[in-house]
């Protein structure tokens, strides 16, 4: 039977049985009887007709769905009489369901949605760890890189890229400053993604001395080119070579983030035998080789360090090579809060889901005389079960429908403002597993609040249900089930107001610990050079520069480094030092290497706690000149003075002639402790060919942009400037992430808290209308009105108390995930549930006073007469 067939079939029964009802009549007129007598003669010896309509369904099959059909009629009738109940459960699941699934769009994308790449589980990220001390970022050597190529079997191609930030110029165009990766030509293979245009580069492309190549990104194709189709075989310069566009790569491919082309590094193992620090600065990538695990890799990446360790006890005695997914690698950091955020969300969704449940047992109450009526006419307990699974499940479905809209409109105007990678363009987007979920989600809390009130009424007594003058005692059997969902609400938004608070508690830490800064009124940007620019030329680019923009209205201090505070820079130099003692393979000093130029202190506001700063003089001086930081001289010499000390390395002897502040971020995150740091000079024999400027006014430092481009484009035509921002947009930048963080938890335990204050109002209040009667029993037996207000006021202290331990000792527990995201505080700070426990019961107790005053203020002699 089609459904389709089933109007014509229900039009074949009805003329059916109106034929043989007819017959039938006929016959009895026949007998003798008249036709008044026959008709219901025919009537009752023919039987009923609905039965008869009943069971011809049953035989066709379609009887569930008419039963189906006719409850979500029936609960739709039922839904229009209540609009004021109806609206409050839509708007609370839409709450719930649309920060659950806008969250699960952020755990889709990040942790479950499949990479673009061919076969990304066998991609993998291989690191360089230092057994002790610092970190190195994750970067290896360029010889190293290449010891692993060589001796590896586990790995059926391996590649590497690094960042070389450079700038292009394309015919007449102005020079445009782009972010540009080196890869070898294994790169393509590692990743298995062809391009959208022409081709990627070969291995004849990747060898010293060939011609110039790049491939473009879909974001620069489209950006600086206008996406022209015919860009294949077109000549640019790039470093101030001619350089041929070969390819265009899909939208899709994105590796490394933001990067604009990609271009041959042409290294050889031949010309990279020098094993220092200055080599470490690939990141590396590599496919494993058919029916290599990830397990297996990591024991043949143990065996290459080894062997290392061994061979070049100077420079790897305390490294090891590492591996890693490259979905762990990409959002490993990431997956503890994006999994506290979904869990957080599940809660505030739980919330919802019981506050709907109060509100539909509640309406149970108050038809509990229907469903016994029904029950009387013949109505089974699972059709009335049904029939109340159907209304949550209407309800939740709408709600869903609600939900997934607001999720849309969320992802829609945010997705592009969260930090970091997810803010990249096509991150975080609605596709069809994210409005599934919200659906299914839907579906799933209609059934699961909807058991409440369907299951309610299973063991009543008919004749107790129909007597309208029944007393109500809520107390009884069923209202321990409301004051179990006060104390649950009250302990998840007592767990959610804790994490929003040890959140809140580590930003403000975050962001008022010393700096070693002054960020306000400064602007930053940089300029990279050619490779192959020679030193002096260099030296009088940069000096030129320094000095147009020192004579720029409004400009107090003009200073030069190579990485700015909260800029991702790992460069690490071994030194000895005179006085320490230096152990085998071991060198007695490990620190990070800035170059610094110009008036970088007064620029960067950075103190100078003893000694001076350096000075132009110092970049050809012998020995060699250096300013420290308050950790080096701590970490190394805490109780002596550095000033006139000298440590030392390859290059020769190096003296220390200051030391200044700690500058946090210095690592890439402000959140990172400090260490040890030392600052040469930009200018010295070999000079930096890419640095950050760094420009302190006496007003709004946007304001200097178009005169700092006109004064590099004065000094040279073909440089451009890149990544202009002032100080605090690189703050803010820094801090987006543990701000997105608290302000979601913040926001979830505000509105959890509230669905707990309405749920708390809500079963108070109904448990007064319930016990109005009783109540007026208790006055007239001499209750008085405070001690009838005590008794309702102590169930619900009772139940939050109860709430509160629970969620203390969940917090306790839960709040552990969350020790690795804070900042100078602890999971288990005390003074956090000080402060978190009367801010969480003072607005559940004040919810309480509307139905606790209402239940004192009751004339009992009314109350008596209420049915």
């Amino acid at each position: 039977m089609k459904w389709w067939q089933l109007k014509k079939r229900e039009a074949d029964l009805e003329r059916e049985l109106r034929s043989d009802l007819e017959l039938e009549e006929e016959e009895q007129r026949d007998s003798g009887v008249s036709p008044e007598e026959a008709r219901y003669a025919a009537r009752r010896a023919f039987g009923n007709t609905t039965v008869i309509k009943e069971q011809t369904h049953e035989a066709w099959g379609w009887a569930p769905f008419e039963r189906l059909l006719q409850d979500v009629r029936y609960a739709f009738r039922q839904l229009r009489r209540s609009p004021g109940l109806t609206a409050a459960v839509l708007l609370t699941l839409t709450l719930g369901i649309g920060a659950t699934t806008a969250i699960f769009t952020i755990v889709y994308a990040t942790l479950l949605r499949s990479l673009p790449y061919l076969e990304p589980d066998r991609i993998v990220r291989i690191h360089d760890v230092r057994l002790q001390g610092p970190s190195t970022g994750g970067l290896v050597s360029v010889p190293r890189f290449f010891d692993l190529v060589t001796r590896s079997k586990s790995f059926a191609s391996a590649s590497f890229f690094y960042f070389d930030d450079t700038t292009l110029i394309a015919g007449a165009q102005l020079p445009v400053a782009i972010r540009s990766a080196g890869v070898n030509a294994a790169f393509w293979r590692v990743y298995g993604v062809s391009p959208l245009l022409g081709r990627a580069f070969s291995e004849q492309d990747d060898q010293p001395n060939t011609p110039m190549v790049t491939v473009l990104s879909h974001r620069a194709w489209k950006r600086i080119f206008g996406g022209d189709p015919g860009i294949i075989g077109r000549q640019v310069r790039i470093e101030q070579k001619p350089t041929t566009i070969i390819g265009v790569m899909p939208k899709e491919f994105d590796v490394p983030g933001g990067i604009d082309l990609w271009h041959p590094a042409q290294f050889t193992a031949a010309t990279w035998k020098w094993r220092g620090e200055g080599t470490r600065f690939l990141n590396v990538v590599a496919r494993l080789a058919p029916d290599v695990s990830i397990g297996r890799a990591q024991s043949d990446l143990r065996r290459i360090g080894e062997q290392l360790r061994h061979e070049h006890a100077d420079t790897d005695g305390l490294l090891q090579f590492d591996a890693a997914g490259l979905r762990d690698d990409l959002y490993g950091e990431l997956r503890p809060a994006i999994l506290v955020l979904f869990v957080a969300s599940g809660f505030l969704l739980l919330v919802a889901c019981i506050n709907v449940a109060n509100l539909l047992l509640a309406r149970a109450t108050l038809r509990e005389r229907e469903v016994a009526l029904r029950r009387a006419l013949g109505a089974s307990d699972r059709r009335i079960q049904f029939q109340f699974l159907a209304e949550a499940t209407m309800l939740a479905v709408t709600g869903g429908f609600a939900g997934v809209a607001l999720t849309l409109l969320l992802v829609r105007t945010l997705a592009a403002k969260l930090p970091g990678r997810l803010g990249t363009p096509g991150a975080v987007e609605m596709n069809w597993p994210v409005v599934w979920f919200g659906f299914a989600l839907a579906v799933v809390c209609g059934i699961g609040f909807g058991f409440a009130p369907a299951f309610r009424n299973r063991h009543s007594a008919l004749n107790a249900s129909l007597k309208q003058n029944e007393m109500q005692l809520a107390g009884g059997a069923r209202g321990w089930t409301r004051n179990v969902f006060i104390s649950i609400q009250v302990a998840i938004s007592l767990v959610l107001l804790v994490g929003a608070s040890l959140l809140g508690t580590s930003l403000w830490n975050l962001v008022k610990s010393p700096l070693g800064f002054v960020p306000e009124h400064v602007l930053t940007f940089r300029i990279v050079l050619p490779w192959n620019a020679k030193p002096d030329a260099i030296r009088d680019f940069y000096a030129n520069v320094q000095q147009r923009l020192a004579a720029l209205p409004g400009v107090t201090a003009v200073g030069q480094t190579s990485a700015l505070p909260t800029e991702d820079w790992h460069a690490r130099g071994n030194f000895d030092a005179d006085w320490l003692p230096r152990t085998d393979h071991h060198d007695a000093v490990n620190a990070e290497v800035r170059s610094v130029s110009g008036s970088f202190l007064r620029a960067l506001g950075t103190p100078l706690l003893s000694g001076r700063e350096l000075i132009p003089g110092d970049r050809a001086a012998t020995p060699l000149r250096v300013m420290v930081n308050r950790t080096f001289a701590q970490q190394y010499l805490p109780d002596g003075n550095l000033i006139g000390r000298h440590v030392s390395d390859d290059t020769g002897s190096i003296e220390i002639v200051g030391v200044i502040a700690d500058v946090r971020g210095t690592g890439g995150s402000i959140q990172g402790k400090v260490g040890p740091e030392l600052y040469f000079s930009a200018d010295g024999a070999d000079p930096s060919m890419r640095r950050s400027f760094i420009l302190r006014s006496q007003f709004p430092p946007e304001q200097l942009i178009p005169a700092i481009r006109e004064a590099v484009h004065q000094v040279d035509p073909q440089q451009a400037i890149a990544n202009v921002a002032t100080m605090d947009q690189l703050l803010e930048k820094a801090v987006a992430q543990p701000r997105l963080n608290m302000a979601l938890i913040t926001a979830f335990a505000v509105l959890t808290l509230l669905l707990a204050c309405v749920g708390t109002y809500s079963v108070v209040a109904w448990t007064v209308t319930q016990r109005i009667r009783e109540i007026g029993v208790r006055m007239a037996l001499g209750a008085t009105r405070s001690q009838i207000a005590l008794f309702f006021l102590g169930r619900a202290v009772k139940a939050a108390i109860l709430g509160v331990m629970g969620g203390t000792a969940a917090a306790l527990l839960l709040t552990h995930f969350l020790r690795n995201q804070l900042y100078g505080v602890t999971a288990s700070d005390p003074w956090v549930y000080v402060i978190s426990i009367p801010v969480l019961l003072f607005p559940v107790l004040v919810a309480t006073l509307r139905p606790v005053l209402h239940a004192a203020s009751i004339n009992p002699v009314d109350a008596l007469r209420t049915e």
